[in-house]
């Protein structure tokens, strides 16, 4: 789809008083730019979130594999994952 996010570009910069910036830019398949400017506190923030939730996906599917291996009902996966993302952080 045109609209569908293709990349999500980040780059350093620094204004004339001297403080630090970060340019991002979004790009969809068809080419559309979506671009601002973001601190470098803001981007950390993103990054680590963007970190937190790639690792939850894939604990998510592990999840998912290791109760269909055991055959059991994918519901149970489902109510796992959901114990699981309602749980993270607590420990």
């Amino acid at each position: 789809m045109k609209d569908d996010l293709a990349a999500i570009n980040v780059s350093s910069g620094v204004n004339e008083a001297g403080v630090g910036f970060c340019s991002v830019s979004a790009v969809t398949e068809g080419g559309r730019i979506i671009l601002g400017q973001l601190s470098p506190t803001e981007v950390r923030a993103l990054a680590l979130a963007w970190l937190e939730a790639a690792e939850a996906a894939e604990q998510d599917a592990a999840v998912l594999r290791v109760v269909r291996n055991l055959e059991l009902p994918d519901g149970l996966a489902a109510a796992v994952v959901v114990e699981l993302r309602n749980t993270r952080g607590e420990g």
